[in-house]
């Protein structure tokens, strides 16, 4: 006999899979599929404990067979083709090396499953540890595409520290050989920092940190030991420095700034590396001036772990508390307001990064009860009083306390609906509701300034306020709306009834909502370019335009894939693609910018894909890989077989009233119900309501959701690296570019 062709059929034979009527609690639970033995495959490698306790509802209780006396695959094979069971395996004996046992067999399904035949997308096909295949549309098959494409762009060394991997380098500097600016160019960074660089973090006095640069330059020429907490102050100022440069005009189209910059944080860094005694505010606030420095070079990941140690400064000294640990009476009021602007501050930043990274926050709302900061200028606040405002203008710590007053509707927003502890779909529609009305207070109450038809009049401060309060507000909305974004009509199908429609109609709203949101930071966003008045510095500029686009392309291929027209949804197409251009246009190597143009490109040409699907329908476009298809096309097949054999044994009754048996079985197999053609499932209404209820709450197919959450994935666009180790078994990021 030919050799190929025994292959082949050892291939196809190995391939069939075995019908399970009873999965066991863990893979029931997780929707994986099982083996159907006792214990099963996945328990097994797992060391997991495996059960069969959930009820059972399908009629009578099928036998579980213990896992070495698994049926074999060929046996089935066997039985399907009126053939008894060992006469195919006496004319194809075994290939050394391959098991029967379903324990066994897995691995080499999903083996077969990697190498699938030419004609289908070029895109490598895998499996999870868990037996799920991976196909070229699934949602970690995506993530995997811009993973690497991160990666070919952006080389990271291995030998970064840990705190930094993945994060873009830093210029090299020597901090022994820093040269101060002379004192007119020194004062005028400080004015630049507190009118321009911070309009709504203003953590530090103005006047405090003017006198001590006067103090540091009065005493240059004086050789002393510096005293304790005097060194804290000089990383302070040279951190006021280093972010003031960042942000003057010519800072934009010259690296020299950047490189300027980098020297005074490394000297800011090599003080506090010699810092000694108690922990005192300007410890935090100098440490907070990092984290914001370091997320405006895209090093991420070194922010969020000097942020861990700032944070708990902060805690340590109470901060966080209405009353501090020591006697009220040895604070001035200057330390006092600047112990809540701090706070106010890092509790912002907290938010932000939980939100860009998809991880928990530090401060915890139960735990805080410290004040907002006083609306009054930096003038008025003495050692010993606050004096009265003279003039009738707005004051530049309003923006700073309403901004804080957002951040904490945002941490509501993060604790509700992106915590782990999901809410059930009426419950975050309530939820949405609910900070939906305090974000529409927060606006009224500051509607005489965001509103303004014009801005270009006012001072600078004040331009600047007016941008980044209004492009945080419509953030926080893509925030609130964004999760119901990628939820599934499906979910409202369970029963057509006034209820469930008015709940459709409010999430359509939701949505909408977050459109509206998102196009209004497009449009900010493309005024700023065109103004010449973006900088790469503004890290959460670009991350909010990040967000808006992500949301606009999403929109737009999910209407896409549910054939609706093109046309209809164009606008935001257009809109998500303007503002790629612009976030393209920003930043340099290894920037946020350009990493979020990345990822967008990435998704723009599913956009593009999904497009062209709506309008050339003969356009043949495999959702799931051609593989998934075809497998699910001989379920299907074999399916119906049984279900004629059935009802030739005159079983038709018991089949007939489990409508979603052979549904059920299909789920245990591990492969998603919606990559399955519509044929599996039939028309019936009682199918689709055991299906509406199987996917209720559940995300769409789409490229993004299912496999990865919105944290997930700004992490993946943020920091350029994912941990996908929980679904691939390879170790490290071997041939993922990664140097």
């Amino acid at each position: 006999m030919d050799l190929d062709d025994s292959h082949s059929r050892k291939r196809r034979c190995v391939k069939e899979r075995i019908r399970v009527t009873r999965a066991c609690d863990i893979c029931k639970r997780k929707k994986l599929r099982c083996s159907g033995t006792i214990p099963c495959s996945l328990c097994q490698r797992s060391n997991l404990h495996c059960q069969y306790k959930a009820e059972y509802t399908r009629g009578r209780l099928p036998p579980i067979p213990p896992l070495q006396q698994a049926p074999k695959a060929s046996d089935v094979v066997d039985q399907r083709m009126g053939q008894s069971p060992g006469s195919q395996t006496d004319r194809y004996p075994p290939s050394p090396g391959v098991q029967t046992s379903v324990g066994h067999l897995l691995p080499q399904v999903d083996q077969d499953a990697s190498n699938p035949p030419s004609r289908v997308s070029p895109e490598p096909h895998q499996t999870d540890r868990e037996g799920h295949y991976v196909g070229p549309s699934s949602g970690v098959s995506f993530l995997i595409r811009v993973q690497k494409r991160l990666n070919e762009n952006i080389a990271i060394p291995l030998n970064n520290p840990i705190f930094s991997f993945g994060d873009a380098p830093l210029p090299k500097s020597d901090p022994s050989l820093l040269v101060l600016p002379k004192k007119s160019d020194a004062s005028a960074l400080v004015s630049r920092y507190f009118d321009f660089a911070f309009p709504t973090h203003r953590f530090l006095h103005q006047q405090q940190v003017e006198g001590w640069l006067d103090d540091l330059y009065d005493r240059l020429d004086e050789p002393h030991t510096p005293e304790p907490g005097e060194r804290e102050i000089r990383a302070l100022l040279l951190m006021v420095f280093s972010q003031a440069t960042q942000y003057q005009p010519e800072s934009g189209r010259s690296s020299s700034a950047s490189i300027k910059s980098a020297v005074y944080f490394a000297a800011s860094e090599h003080h506090l590396v010699a810092e000694t005694g108690p922990i005192r505010l300007t410890s935090v606030q100098v440490r907070l001036a990092q984290c914001f420095y370091l997320l405006s070079e895209s090093r991420i990941n070194h922010c969020w772990s000097l942020f861990g140690t700032t944070a708990r400064l902060a805690i340590a000294i109470g901060l966080h508390r209405r009353r501090r640990r020591e006697h009220a009476g040895t604070l001035s009021l200057i330390e006092q307001e600047c112990g809540k602007r701090v706070f106010w501050c890092a509790y912002s930043l907290d938010n932000y990064l939980s939100a860009a990274l998809g991880r928990p926050r530090v401060f915890h709302d139960g735990d805080i009860d410290q004040d907002l900061p006083e609306i009054a200028e930096d003038n008025q606040i003495t050692a010993s009083a606050i004096l009265r405002s003279m003039s009738n203008t707005q004051s530049l710590m309003l923006a700073p306390v309403y901004h804080a007053k957002l951040s904490r509707i945002i941490s509501g927003i993060l604790q509700d609906l992106y915590g782990i502890q999901r809410l059930a779909l009426e419950s975050q529609v309530s939820a949405a509701g609910r900070y939906a009305a305090q974000l529409t207070q927060w606006r009224r109450e500051l509607s005489g300034f965001l509103d303004l038809p014009s801005v270009n009049l006012l001072k600078l401060t004040y331009q600047r306020q007016y941008t980044v309060l209004n492009i945080a507000f419509y953030h926080a909305y893509i925030l609130l709306y964004r999760p119901f974004v990628l939820k599934s009509f499906m979910s409202l199908t369970k029963e057509v009834n006034r209820r469930n429609g008015q709940l459709h109609k409010m999430i359509d709203q939701n949505v909408e909502s977050c459109l509206e949101a998102a196009t209004k930071i497009v449009a900010i966003v493309h005024e700023l370019c065109e103004g010449r008045r973006m900088y790469r510095a503004f890290w959460f500029t670009h991350y909010y335009a990040f967000s808006a686009v992500v949301v606009l392309y999403v929109h737009f291929i999910r209407n896409c894939s549910r054939k609706s027209s093109p046309e209809a949804n164009l606008a935001y197409y257009t809109a998500g693609k303007q503002g790629q251009e612009d976030l393209a246009s920003c930043g340099s190597h290894s920037s946020f910018a350009q990493r979020y143009a990345m990822v967008l490109e990435e998704l723009r040409k599913e956009a593009d894909k999904a497009k062209s699907q709506v309008e050339n329908p003969t356009i043949e476009r495999p959702m799931a890989g051609s593989y998934l298809s075809s497998t699910a096309r001989e379920i299907s097949g074999s399916q119906r077989q049984t279900r004629q054999s059935d009802q030739a044994k005159g079983q038709h009754a018991s089949s007939s009233t489990n409508p979603s048996h052979n549904i059920a079985d299909v789920s245990e197999q591990g492969i998603s119900r919606e990559q399955f053609p519509a044929e599996i499932f039939g028309q019936q209404h009682e199918q689709q309501a055991f299906v509406a209820e199987s996917l209720d709450d559940v995300s769409p197919p789409s490229y993004i959701a299912d496999l990865a959450s919105w944290g997930e994935f700004d992490s993946l666009a943020t920091t350029g690296l994912a941990d996908f180790g929980n679904f691939f078994p390879f170790e490290g990021l071997q041939g993922f570019g990664v140097e």
